[in-house]
């Protein structure tokens, strides 16, 4: 194992002092970063040089906090800023840093990247209503959410769809569709494509859908009664029934708890609870004076003070949803008018930051305040795991970052890879990567495609990872050492190989480089049982991996998967040479000539189509 030269360079307070030498008294972002390059922190300073000079001395604060920075500058190898024009300018920067970086102590809400949120399209004659992932709040349309469960929020939907029959289909299959489909019959939609419903009947579900998400369902369940009972009395019977249907699934459907005294305003609670691992975030959502949403972030990992906290929490909150008029907080921010500004150019209009003394308002915060310092779930903690880990495999650094390869094929043909990440000892899903190995670059013999995979991993921007762990024995160990000969010296990791155990019930073994003999690990110790379940996620991705590109050479589209090739030159491929297996028989040349390929891409091709298993055409 190679020793890089950035573990001989001076780290911590030295390398922030000689920064502060030429470190400006303006606004801006500055970047903490470790031997590897990998961010540590991302802050933003009214003052750069003022700022900086913190870190530069000893702290004197809580224990908690106090412990969580002295670990965070003593890993400091370098240090980056950039020069704002405004302090303004700087908080955007540092949000979209924070975002594309995920440092290790700043606060990390990535878990709102997955939750789902209800779409209401409001450009259209009649709105569709659905289930989206990921909001566009500049597309027009009005999200609810978000909503902490997938499986909940589907089942949401499937109610709503009782209560408020809104169509599901797309502006194209509306446009085209000529007789009713499925939704109708069951009566989950009015059938606008085919005129069942006029515009202005449409129009009242929608704004009674709206009403609900306001948290106005009781006075909607009362128009609705009113409603059915008037259709009842004029002889109208099946609409009467309709109505009933619906207000029926509404009055089960209303069970928010009803906070008193806040007037049926719109605003959010966010507390922060100090724990001593860290802090907890609360942020509660009022609508129409009803709890709509509670959710919990667990922030123990970051190096921030309450106040500095709180204002990168309050910016990454609502970067995908609309804030509300008024933000209740348990700690205002540094500058509690800068984010406030930035939290109103993205609603379009005020938005007021408080932190209330006294009357309702305290009561709703001291809510969130108590959900925030009850931990949601009970954590193991994998610090001390990590450090065993290091000690064991003889590491010159905590292994925080890992990664493991694993090679997937069916007797060597289609051979791919897959690359799993994990921080902290759990799973990271930003990290993952699959592999497509060519013929050529190793398909089909698993010691050449590692390698291959390796350099491809080793030589791009990404930086290293503290430990790179290898599916398989000496053999996928000596080839690894091999591979990395070719990469920068900063860019190489540390290694380390997990095989299968010779015998039923013998523990996994783990080989190190330079060693004759796997390391010392029983069964069931922490350490082997962490490195197993890296190497068991990364099969599970690479297999997965493997069996999706063999369903796709079942049909056409497989071409697709070939860098370069898009639907047209896929057409007019298969159009040329007929079929796949014959397009198989064709060299590069013959692409070129017959189908208008580049030497590149025609090469690829050759190079993919020979790896797969197809069966040649008929004679």
């Amino acid at each position: 194992m190679t020793t890089t030269p950035l573990k001989e360079k001076p780290l911590g307070r030295p390398v922030i002092r000689d920064a502060l030498a030429h470190a400006p008294q303006s606004p801006g972002v500055y970047i903490l970063k470790d031997a590897s390059g990998r961010v540590l922190y991302v802050g933003k300073a009214k003052r750069l040089k003022t700022r900086l000079s913190n870190y530069a001395r000893k702290i004197n604060a809580p224990s908690w906090y106090r412990h969580k920075l002295e670990t965070m500058v003593s890993l400091v190898a370098k240090l980056d800023y950039v020069v704002t024009s405004s302090e303004k300018e700087a908080l955007i920067l540092e949000n979209t840093l924070i975002k594309r970086h995920r440092p290790r102590y700043n606060v990390d809400l990535r878990d709102d990247k997955s939750y789902p949120y209800f779409r209401l399209t409001r450009q259209h004659d009649f709105p569709r209503f659905s289930l989206v992932r990921k909001p566009n709040l500049k597309d027009g349309a009005k999200y609810f959410g978000p909503f902490s469960s997938a499986g909940k929020a589907r089942q949401t939907m499937y109610m709503l769809q009782r209560i408020f029959p809104l169509r599901r289909c797309t502006d194209h299959a509306l446009k085209n569709r000529s007789r009713p489909c499925l939704d109708y019959e069951m009566g989950r939609c009015p059938a606008p494509c085919t005129g069942q419903i006029s515009q202005a009947e449409y129009a009242k579900l929608v704004k009674e859908l709206e009403a609900f998400f306001a948290g106005k369902g009781d006075e909607l369940a009362k128009r609705l009664k009113q409603r059915m009972e008037q259709a009842a009395k004029q002889e109208r019977f099946e609409q009467a029934a309709t109505l009933r249907d619906r207000w029926q699934a509404l009055t089960r459907t209303l069970e928010q708890q009803q906070v008193a005294g806040t007037e049926e305003q719109d605003l959010d609670a966010v507390a922060l609870h100090r724990a001593e691992a860290g802090l907890r975030l609360a942020h509660l959502q009022v609508r129409g004076g009803q709890l709509v949403a509670s959710r919990m972030h667990d922030l123990s990992k970051a190096a921030l003070a309450p106040a500095e906290a709180m204002a990168q929490a309050l910016v990454m909150l609502y970067d995908r949803t609309q804030p509300p008029r008024m933000i209740l907080v348990s700690h205002m921010p540094g500058d509690p008018s800068l984010v406030a500004e930035v939290l109103g150019e993205k609603a379009g209009r005020k938005v007021e930051l408080r932190k209330p003394q006294r009357g309702d308002k305290r009561k709703l915060l001291e809510l969130a305040r108590l959900n925030a310092a009850q931990p949601r779930r009970a954590e193991a903690d994998l610090e001390p795991m990590l450090a065993r880990l290091q000690k064991k495999l003889g590491l010159e650094a905590l292994p925080v970052h890992m990664e493991c390869l694993d090679i997937s094929h069916m007797g060597g043909s289609l051979t791919v890879a897959g690359l799993v990440a994990f921080a902290g000892g759990r799973p990271d899903k930003s990290g993952y990567r699959r592999y497509k190995v060519l013929d050529g670059e190793g398909g089909g013999d698993d010691y050449a495609a590692m390698a291959h995979v390796l350099g491809r991993r080793l030589t791009g921007k990404e930086p290293p990872p503290d430990l790179l762990l290898l599916d398989g024995g000496k053999g996928q160990l000596g080839m690894a050492l091999k591979a990395l000969e070719q990469a920068p010296p900063e860019a190489r990791p540390a290694l380390v190989a997990i095989a299968k155990g010779r015998a039923p019930g013998e523990p996994d073994r783990v080989y190190l480089p330079g060693r004759k003999n796997p390391a010392s690990l029983k069964a069931g110790d922490t350490a082997l049982l962490l490195l197993m379940r890296v190497r068991d996620e990364a099969h599970r991705f690479a297999v997965a991996y493997h069996r999706l590109l063999r369903k796709k050479a079942l049909t056409r589209s497989i071409l697709e998967e070939v860098p370069g090739v898009g639907p047209k030159k896929k057409a007019k491929l298969l159009k040329v040479f007929g079929s796949l297996a014959a397009l198989k028989k064709a060299d590069a040349t013959q692409m070129q000539q017959r189908a208008g390929l580049d030497e590149a891409t025609a090469a690829r091709v050759q190079g993919f189509l020979a790896a797969l298993d197809t069966p040649s055409p008929p004679k």
